[in-house]
Formats: C-alpha cells, structure tokens, sequence
C-alpha cells in the first residue's frame, strides 16, 4: 500500500486541517497552483517542528505524500475540500 493511499497520521491530519484552513480564509476564490502546495507544506511542518529538523522534513514528506494533486481550474477553497478529504474527512 502506498502512502498515499493509507490513512495519515494524527500530525498529518492536523497540518492538512491547518492548511484547508488557510487556503479557506485567505482569498479561497484564487486559483489553486502547484507550487503553492509545496511551499505551504514546508511552511506548516516547520512552524509545527521548527526550521531544519528532521521532524519537520518528515512532516513535510508526509504532507506531500498525503496532498492530492492540484486539478486544472480548481480554487483555493475547492482544493482545501480536497485537502479535508485526504485528511480522513471533512470537519
């Protein structure tokens, strides 16, 4: 099974809550882009773990494992909806 597909942890969960959150109330009529989801997973994990440790390098591999890909022509809030669901649901 791959990581993707299993369930992730309680920390990832938390940090892609977080990050739905984020995308949510901060212009969520925006388009969604790639490089954003790279950039907020680095941002969360380190906030979260602290800069350069290796905690928040395996936050940030897990949240990148667990992220779904950003579709063609999806908003901010339409990709935080993603986000939930990859958390384990929407809440």
């Amino acid at each position: 099974m791959s990581e993707a597909t299993r369930r992730p942890d309680a920390d990832t969960r938390a940090l892609l809550q977080q990050i739905a959150a984020r995308l949510t109330a901060e212009r969520p009529q925006h388009p969604m882009r790639d490089s954003l989801v790279g950039a907020l997973a680095l941002t969360f994990a380190t906030r979260r773990h602290g800069h350069g440790t290796a905690r928040a390098a395996a936050a940030e591999e897990r949240l990148l494992a667990h992220a779904p890909a950003v579709e063609k022509g999806w908003t901010r809030s339409r990709y935080a909806e993603a986000l939930r669901e990859a958390a384990g649901g929407a809440r």
